[in-house]
């Protein structure tokens, strides 16, 4: 059963914005006097933990108007809304205003708990020690999105308790990183060895999110073209390899077969079905928007798949679900050719037929009502498996046309599989990944190879994700060719989950690589309808970082400069 995120003592509670956003007395509970008893405790908690699953973060935005912009996607319309995954962006723009308001405020949360959890010490010492580890490693995680995409920002470790003097510089970066590290290495010890659920925190996810911080720090010089400091990133290497190494000895994860399923649970809103535990944490959407069931994101309706036709079958099938009624999406993320042919080159059916679409729907009028007859899958895109249900009719494209068109929607999470019913238009209950064991691999895989060269845990961990994948496995390689095999293979497997284009960051690709994205439009197989998003890869060294918002700028006198070329 999901926590909802939609608790109400937080939506009475929610309070000041950490930055200069609210300018009004604060007129909700006075957290000194709240935490009274267990219950009070962990709804507190919760709140931490909501705006995760808001749209404007986890819920919709975030995986993919600000950190969807990357060499594996790209926006499905030749009219982009400005964001950064469209690369026409500027310090107005409401996605970025939106996810900074949002960190700040979940921040500020979080500082409310870890000052006041404490008064009260009738409430058992280890719900208010896990309830403080939690808001520790979530204001940390929060910090670390910050720093990911603004680098230096206002760190503020106190909650706002007044309106005036709100006032504050930009916090060095270095600094910002050393409190996430304290902040989740200290929480480790409170937080439970298994959550009950991948949607709350657990000791291997903050090991596996400290591994991701240390990546990232290790990139830092690439962003900001200095020369790399060997000692420096080998420290963070060595701190990445000993996290990641540490949720590999604990035994606990694992890799989830068939790769599908994985996606399959988060649409079907299920955890781990198959008693395997690869999602270590995952955001919660809850319903559909609809008056019986709140809440829901939009995973599946603009990243992902489903019928594009939004008025089939809307009287006779409205409350069905599956291929009879496949749900509306509006499919705004597209595969690039280039991940298509990473796919086709390896042979990787397993991830390459579920993470880009194999099929359209097909449609005719049945009953009088326009309604899915079948699929027509891509030409060579029908495995054995797929055989039509009754009533349905599987075909296949003509050769000529898929070749022409091998540019298709990311699938990765399909509305077909949706279990609340009738479907929204635009709001589903699927689930998304923050981390995953596969990622936590294949860091481990790069930090060693980035260490000792491709020694056998390195080539155990990158091979362990291939054989899931049902691919050939790696040996041999020297440290430059194995580096190379962890880009593509972190590409192959973690495409669409906003990752990418922070790993393209942090290893210096990311300027290079998206511009190299043009050739790629002008190709072959890259559909001629959707040659206009030679304009969303031709960025500048400007897109290494989000920019400070207009509105905080304004507000906060204490920021008087943007990031570069902002």
């Amino acid at each position: 059963m999901k926590t909802s995120k939609y608790i109400s003592v937080l939506a009475v509670a929610v309070l000041l914005n950490a930055c200069d956003f609210l300018k009004e007395e604060p007129h909700t509970l006075v957290p000194e006097t709240y935490f009274n008893t267990a219950t009070e405790v962990r709804n507190f908690v919760t709140g931490c933990y909501a705006p995760l699953a808001t749209e404007q973060f986890y819920g919709n935005f975030y995986p993919l108007y600000i950190a969807g912009g990357d060499d594996l996607s790209f926006w499905q319309r030749n009219t982009p809304p400005t964001c950064m995954m469209c690369a026409n962006t500027n310090s107005g723009d409401t996605y970025i205003y939106n996810l900074w308001r949002l960190l700040y405020q979940g921040i500020n949360r979080c500082n409310m708990l870890i000052e006041n959890v404490d008064n009260n010490t009738t409430v058992a010492l280890a719900v208010r020690q896990q309830a403080k580890a939690e808001a520790l490693m979530l204001r940390g995680f929060y910090y670390y999105t910050l720093v990911q995409g603004w680098g230096a920002v206002p760190m503020r470790l106190q909650s706002t308790k007044d309106v005036i003097g709100l006032d504050m510089p930009r916090t060095n970066k270095d600094t910002i990183y050393n409190q996430i590290i304290a902040d989740m290495t200290a929480a480790i010890a409170d937080l439970p060895d298994d959550a009950g659920t991948p949607e709350l925190l657990s000791k291997n996810a903050a090991r596996g999110i400290l591994a991701r911080v240390w990546m990232f720090r290790a990139g830092e010089c690439f962003r900001d073209n200095l020369t790399p400091d060997v000692a420096m990133r080998n420290q963070c290497f060595t701190e990445a390899r000993k996290w990641a190494l540490e949720v590999k000895n604990s035994g606990l994860n694992d890799l989830v077969k068939p790769y599908s399923q994985i996606f399959i649970d988060q649409c079907t809103d299920r955890y781990n079905s198959t008693g395997v535990n690869e999602i270590i944490w995952e955001v919660p959407e809850t319903g559909n928007n609809s008056t019986d069931v709140p809440g829901g994101g939009r995973i599946g309706n603009t990243l992902g798949w489903g019928l594009s036709n939004q008025n089939v079958g809307i009287t006779s099938h409205i409350s069905e679900g599956g291929l009879a009624n496949p749900g509306f999406a509006y499919n705004f993320a597209y595969a690039s050719l280039k991940l298509y042919e990473m796919y086709e080159d390896e042979g990787d059916t397993a991830r390459g037929d579920w993470n880009i679409i194999p099929y359209s729907y097909t449609t005719g009028t049945v009953n009088g009502e326009v309604s899915v007859t079948g699929r027509r899958f891509y030409y060579g895109k029908m495995r054995p498996t797929d055989v039509a249900p009754t009533g349905y009719t599987y075909t296949e494209e003509n050769e000529t046309a898929s070749s022409n068109n091998k540019t298709r929607s990311c699938a990765k999470w399909r509305r077909e599989y949706e279990k609340i019913l009738p479907k929204n238009k635009n709001y589903t209950p699927i689930n998304f990944p923050i981390l995953r064991y596969a990622d936590v691999l294949l860091m481990l895989a790069e930090a060693e190879n980035e260490l000792n060269g491709p020694t056998t845990l390195a080539y155990d961990c990158i091979n362990d994700v291939r054989t899931r994948a049902d691919i050939s496995t790696l040996s041999g390689l020297t440290q430059d060719e194995f580096r190379t095999a962890i880009k593509k293979e972190r590409a192959m497997e973690l495409c669409f989950e906003a990752i990418r284009r922070f790993d393209l960051i942090r290893w210096g690709d990311f300027v290079n690589t998206m511009r190299d994205m043009e050739g790629y439009v002008y190709r072959t197989g890259w559909g001629a309808s959707f040659q206009y998003a030679a304009d969303y890869y031709r960025i500048s060294a400007t897109y290494n970082y989000f920019p400070i918002p207009d509105t905080e700028m304004s507000l906060n006198k204490s920021i008087t400069t943007n990031n570069p070329g902002w």
